[in-house]
């Protein structure tokens, strides 16, 4: 019987992320493309590195990064600007959560 040998590859990449920012002095996010969010009060959220839109509702927005699904929960919810890899969301937001 043939054990699956474990997926590491992401967890090395991570790694070797972290130990870069470090080295370099440099965020994170802009050597190992993970989401920077920037939220201000409960009524704006910034999400840069975020890959695709999985639902976009009043009530809801969720996001696919590189490695997280983001969810974005609240009333009123808006993506006021949005570029390749970056939008800003108005409304009340409530809960924000990463998968």
């Amino acid at each position: 019987m043939k054990k699956k040998a474990a997926d590491h590859g992401g967890n090395i990449k991570k790694a070797r992320g972290r130990r870069l920012s470090a080295l370099l002095d440099v965020p994170l996010d802009m050597v190992a493309d993970v989401p920077r969010m920037t939220l201000n009060d409960n009524r704006e959220l910034a999400i840069e590195n975020y890959k695709s839109i999985e639902c976009y509702e009043p009530s809801e927005i969720r996001l696919r990064s590189k490695d997280y699904r983001i969810t974005i929960l609240g009333c009123g919810l808006q993506i006021i600007a949005i570029t390749d890899e970056e939008m800003l969301i108005n409304g009340e937001i409530q809960s924000l959560s990463l998968c």
